[in-house]
């Protein structure tokens, strides 16, 4: 059964998906600054010229595997852009796809989607827990994140475990 939900969701993926590749394109202008983005924005550092780099760098603030600085393969990237592909299989596969395929191909998304954003938490997790004495991501989150950016910032990165999750049951 495919509903609005749907169809809302493989826009915004995508959307979202685009973005991923737009700053795995431009990841060597991703840093660190104590500054928020709010404050950049006031005092015009962040303009519209650079504000889709400066947000991703102040998500990077609760996770800094993005630049290279502080995570040598960055796989972490692998993550964004096998999202930014299950986007696209997403939306060919709703609009292109027949009823019984479709559920089929949808299911097999979702599942991927699931594990992957999974996948990234749980990296995450170890890496920050790996290495107590040198662990250089904890050490990046304690110096450039506030307290309020670690549960909205992973909550809103959860998204792609619950949006999957409520489609897969609809389907």
């Amino acid at each position: 059964m495919i509903d609005n939900l749907f169809y809302f969701w493989s826009i915004f993926n995508l959307l979202v998906g685009i973005w991923e590749v737009y700053a795995f394109i431009n990841r060597k202008q991703l840093v660190l600054s104590k500054d928020s983005i709010w404050k950049k924005i006031s005092n015009g550092t962040t303009t519209i010229h650079t504000f889709w780099i400066d947000a991703w760098s102040e998500y990077c603030k609760v996770d800094s595997r993005y630049i290279k600085t502080y995570s040598k393969y960055q796989y972490v990237w692998f993550f964004e852009i096998l999202n930014f592909v299950l986007a696209i299989l997403f939306i060919l596969s709703i609009l292109y796809l027949s009823s019984k395929k479709k559920t089929s191909f949808l299911k097999t998304i979702l599942i991927i989607s699931i594990i992957n954003c999974f996948c990234y938490y749980l990296t995450l997790v170890i890496e920050i827990y790996n290495n107590n004495n040198n662990n250089i991501i904890l050490e990046n989150i304690k110096t450039y994140a506030t307290t309020w950016m670690i549960p909205v910032y992973y909550l809103i990165c959860s998204i792609w475990l619950i949006v999957p999750t409520i489609l897969y049951i609809k389907l």
